[in-house]
Order: structure tokens, then C-alpha cells, then sequence
């Protein structure tokens, strides 16, 4: 009997060891060509900047509970090689006029304005069909979404930006989820002061790298912090005093009144601005705190106009 109860309790002990459950996120894909997506769990979590973080700003607050539904996210950033089959389909002609990029700007330009000559396909720097796709328009963004709704008779959207934070978080609560903060090894983002490309440990590139260069984070999603700024769906808010807290986007068309870096900002209207989120390859590593906001347009653009290599888009769809 001593015998059989110890073979017992050592398969006990061998099938909790290698018989856990997967943890493997729950992914699907619409069509061959659609972007692979992970579906996100309901939940409740603290929006905004976190006691823990040290530069924290005016409009990362109030620090506030919002509830999240189940919804799904394109598990990487929409590629090139997925923009393309979208171009392909509609007749897209890329159009030009993009910042950022490594063209040679017109006499007296700088970095931030509009390359005429820039486009998707004309960046001055290579990218691999697994690449994001940068230099598109807000109404480029909005093209995509409408021809994959079409195309699949599932509804697409992007992310509100309450889900963008609860998806980049994954559970954590600190600046970054990883242990030992951001290092290059974790993300593709910039040097400490803006705003220069940096390539250093696992972060070998200057400027986009592939979607699935650097581990995904703990609900399975890929590049939320770090390689291209994302669109949300929200208007840009002074604060979060009157924002949803049911993970809805902020939609209220107001005239601004905004401080610190957004101060540029005061007197025009909310709905003239978009926020985005996550960093891109150039930013300081303040830029890609799961709190930090930004936004589009930039300087001396509008959002039917503005692109830059620096921004690009994730996908979602609701799961009711």
C-alpha cells in the first residue's frame, strides 16, 4: 500500500509539472489576408498614470476604474504585406506628403513637416512586408477598416483608448510591465533625448522593425510599446475628469483648454485631433509608458493630411 501511494503521489507531482494548462492567448484570423487577432478578456482596471511613474502629466490624470468587454486586437501592428493586399484590391495609389522619413526634405524643411516626395512605398529606409505600415492618413486608416468590414461582414474598428492602455497593460499596474523597466532588448523606440533614432542589445533597428521582433506581452499582443505610434479612436481630451468609463471612446467635440506640451492646443476644437498611443522607434522612453498620451495631427497639418513614418495602426472588432 506504501508503495502504491507513493507511485500516486509522485504522478501527482509529474502531471502538475508538465501537464499545466496552456497559456497560450486565444487567436484567430477573418481571412488568409486579414491581421491575425488575439482576443482580449473583460476586465476592470486603473486608466492613467501610475503612482510608481515619476513623470507623470496633466493629462495622463485623473488616475480612474474603467470597465473593459471582451473585444478582440490585431495581435501585431496592420503590415505592409496587409496594407498592400488592401491597396492592391481598391487601386490605391499611395499619396505623398509624410514626415519623418529619411527623403531628402525640399530647401528649409524640417523633420516634422510633410515630404512631399515620402510615401508608404518611398521612405528612405527599407521595410519587409512584415513591417508596420507608416505614412497613411487618418482617412487612409478609416479606408482599411471599411474594405476589411466588407470584406469579412465582421465589424472592424480601432481600439478605444481606454482598451489601447487595458490591452498594453496586461495586467500590470508600473510604467512598463517588464521587471527591470524598458531596455532596448524589450522595444524598438528611441535615444534618451528627442528625438534621434537608437539601435542598441536586441533593438537592431533605427527605424521600424518587424512586428514580431520583440516578445509579446502577457495578453499575447506584440510591439505595444515601442516601434510605431498607433491610432485610437478618441478625440484628444484635456484630462480624463470626464472621459468613459466603460472603455467607449471619447467623442465630445469641445473647444480646448490644454497645458505643458499640449498647450498649443488651447483654443481649438477636441475633434481636430486623434490620440495615439505606444511610442515610435524615435521616442525617449517617457514617450512609451503605458500612461503616456500623443496625438495627431503635427505641426502645420491637418488630420486629413498628416502622415508620418513614425505612425501606423491595430485593428479591433467587438466580440458581442
Amino acid at each position: 500500500m506504501t508503495r502504491i501511494l507513493s507511485f500516486c503521489l509522485s504522478f501527482l507531482i509529474l502531471t502538475k509539472t508538465f501537464a499545466q494548462p496552456s497559456l497560450s492567448p486565444k487567436t484567430f484570423r477573418d481571412c488568409p489576408d486579414c491581421p491575425l487577432m488575439t482576443i482580449i478578456p473583460s476586465g476592470v482596471f486603473l486608466m492613467g498614470c501610475s503612482p510608481t511613474d515619476s513623470v507623470c502629466t496633466a493629462e495622463e490624470s485623473p488616475r480612474h476604474k474603467v470597465q473593459i468587454k471582451k473585444f478582440a486586437a490585431g495581435t501585431f501592428d496592420v503590415t505592409l504585406k496587409e496594407w498592400e493586399s488592401f491597396a492592391n484590391a481598391t487601386h490605391r495609389t499611395p499619396a505623398g506628403g509624410c514626415a519623418w522619413t529619411l527623403l531628402p526634405p525640399d530647401s528649409g524643411a524640417k523633420p516634422w513637416d510633410l515630404n512631399p516626395h515620402a510615401t508608404w512605398r518611398n521612405l528612405g529606409f527599407e521595410q519587409s512586408p512584415n513591417h508596420p505600415v507608416v505614412c497613411i492618413s487618418w482617412q487612409d486608416v478609416q479606408d482599411y477598416m471599411e474594405w476589411l468590414s466588407k470584406k469579412t461582414g465582421k465589424k472592424y474598428r480601432l481600439l478605444t483608448e481606454a482598451e489601447w492602455e487595458y490591452a498594453a497593460r496586461a495586467g500590470s499596474t508600473t510604467p512598463f510591465p517588464w521587471p527591470s523597466g524598458l531596455t532596448h532588448d524589450a522595444a524598438n523606440y528611441g535615444s534618451d533625448t528627442c528625438c534621434h533614432a537608437a539601435a542598441a542589445g536586441k533593438d537592431q533597428w533605427l527605424y521600424t522593425s518587424p512586428c514580431d521582433a520583440f516578445p509579446p506581452n502577457a495578453f499575447g499582443l506584440y510591439d505595444m510599446y515601442g516601434n510605431v505610434l498607433q491610432y485610437v479612436e478618441d478625440y484628444l481630451s484635456p484630462n480624463y475628469t470626464n472621459t468613459p468609463t466603460d472603455g467607449s471612446p471619447y467623442l465630445t467635440d469641445t473647444t480646448l483648454t490644454m497645458t505643458g506640451r499640449f498647450a498649443k492646443m488651447t483654443g481649438l476644437k477636441s475633434r481636430s485631433f486623434r490620440i495615439v498611443r505606444g511610442g515610435d522607434w524615435g521616442d525617449t522612453p517617457g514617450m512609451l509608458r503605458a500612461s503616456a498620451r500623443n496625438w495627431s495631427p503635427g505641426p502645420r497639418a491637418t488630420l486629413e493630411n498628416y502622415r508620418s513614418a513614425g505612425l501606423g495602426f491595430r485593428v479591433a472588432r467587438s466580440m458581442n
